[in-house]
């Protein structure tokens, strides 16, 4: 445990300019920002999203804080983390019935002392209802509620702080992952005059993230500047669904640049991105800021399968 809040520390931040052969023939500039590098157990977009929340946690009488995931949560990892270092007591509420053999993300979060409550995927998906929050407080007692993903009312403001990450001037597009929407609704609170911003859907039928990123927004008391739109056809069949060709592309990828991506968000960005190319929607001389939001949990939960994935692509796509 530490004394002061690593959250409030600025994070040093590369920009790789990525020599992909399809774009660079294309004559399209590639950037990608690495908030992967951003710590190592708080990676990626998790550090914005709990920013400000952790300090309102250790600002207030009540120091500790539940929240919602899966088993391999990039969320529920991070938190975890957080409440270690800085004495916030975390509870997370895991979908799905107690495994035998916890994976090696929720191992983490005991090890950093978070307690884990399972329930069924029918109770999870009803995790917002009043009923459903009033049982966790009589058994858990007061907490502080953070939704799932860290998408709370505070994500905003922490992820709007991801733009001063990067020189805003000369970006003709800005591209990241969209789980719940609230990296997005950060940029958007702070989007960059001339450059038009793309959240790649990871759900499948995520048309509802259009209301529920404004929703953040309102709530924040931000304006919408619009320039801004969801590329919803790319989830490769649904959540942490995987597919031959995105097992291949992103394999692609890692030959070329040395860089990993995970296939639950930045890879299918990027997917999203390669296939906006091939149908000539991306003009040379562009230049474009991939954001890699970081959170690796879904590649240590997912190596099998995209391993499975990437040898059949082998045959489907003749590589």
């Amino acid at each position: 445990m530490t004394n002061g809040n690593l959250l409030n520390e600025a994070p040093s931040i590369a920009i790789d300019a990525l020599e992909l052969s399809e774009f660079v023939t294309a004559g399209v500039d590639l950037d990608l920002l690495r908030l992967d590098q951003v710590h190592p157990q708080i990676s990626g977009n998790k550090w914005f999203k709990l920013k400000y929340a952790v300090q309102a946690i250790l600002l207030s009488d009540c120091h500790t804080v539940l929240s919602f995931g899966g088993a391999w949560s990039n969320h529920i990892h991070a938190l975890a983390y957080a409440g270690f270092c800085l004495g916030i007591k975390t509870i997370g509420v895991i979908r799905g019935e107690r495994p035998q053999q916890l994976s090696a993300t929720l191992e983490d979060a005991v090890s950093w002392g978070m307690e884990l409550h399972f329930v069924s995927r029918a109770a999870y998906r009803d995790k917002s209802s009043p009923s459903f929050i009033a049982q966790l407080e009589q058994q858990f007692g007061r907490f502080h509620l953070l939704p799932e993903g860290g998408s709370g009312g505070w994500v905003v403001a922490g992820c709007r702080d991801i733009v001063s990450l990067f020189d805003t001037v000369g970006y003709d597009l800005i591209c990241c992952a969209c789980g719940t929407g609230g990296t997005l609704a950060g940029l958007i609170a702070a989007k960059p005059d001339g450059a038009q911003l793309l959240g790649v859907s990871a759900l499948k039928g995520g048309g509802f993230l259009y209301e529920d990123i404004r929703g953040l927004l309102q709530r924040a008391s931000v304006s919408d500047p619009g320039g801004w739109r969801l590329a919803l056809d790319d989830h490769e069949g649904g959540y942490a669904k995987i597919t031959p060709e995105l097992a291949l592309e992103i394999a692609r990828f890692t030959d070329q640049t040395g860089i990993e991506l995970e296939p639950v968000y930045t890879g299918k960005a990027y997917l999203a991105l390669l296939r906006a190319l091939r149908r000539g929607e991306l003009r040379a001389g562009q230049r474009i800021l991939l954001i890699h939001t970081g959170g690796m949990q879904g590649a240590r939960g997912m190596k099998e399968i995209m391993l499975k994935q990437l040898k059949r692509s082998e045959y489907e796509y003749n590589v």
